[in-house]
């Protein structure tokens, strides 16, 4: 079977490691994660470690969706690697893999003061998606999710 990738990308005003801090921290996680979507979060379970386990349980409706997976990776402030297994993965295991990449400050003259703003890329790869439906519902998924991200660390400035 022949299995497709999908790539999201966003830059957000912020330092790498605080954004890759809020993908382990659950108080943070779950402020963040789907916010401003239909879906909600009803649970989240974080073990932060090379071969530890989440479990993201999305509430839809009054029914709850589970979403879990397993650390491969975890290299701080720059690369997250794990598993992604859902419904809508027809219960098979995908990979994930998110990057922080620091970008040269921006420069923000939007205040009375100017000011320089360290920016990161933030890039999302899944992959062995099975098909452009699977690919259609992930792509929608996460650029939701990085918005979420931007708007999270945009209120905690």
């Amino acid at each position: 079977m022949t299995t497709q990738v999908l790539k999201v990308e966003k830059k957000i005003n912020a330092e790498p490691a605080r954004l890759f801090r809020a993908w382990l921290k659950v108080e943070d996680f779950s402020r963040w994660f789907l916010s401003g979507e239909l879906i909600g979060i009803e649970s989240v379970q974080i073990d932060p470690r090379p071969g530890g386990r989440f479990q993201i349980n999305m509430l839809l409706d009054g029914k709850i969706f589970p979403h879990e997976g397993e650390y491969i990776a975890i290299e701080e402030p720059t690369k997250l690697v794990f598993t992604w297994r859902s419904h809508a993965t027809g219960g098979r295991d995908t990979l994930v893999t998110v990057t922080f990449t620091a970008l040269p400050a921006v420069t923000d003259t939007s205040s009375a003061e100017t000011s320089n703003k360290t920016q990161t890329l933030v890039t999302l790869t899944h992959e062995r998606l099975a098909n452009d439906i699977e690919i259609k519902m992930h792509t929608h998924g996460w650029e939701s999710i990085l918005e979420g991200l931007d708007q999270w660390h945009s209120r905690k400035e």
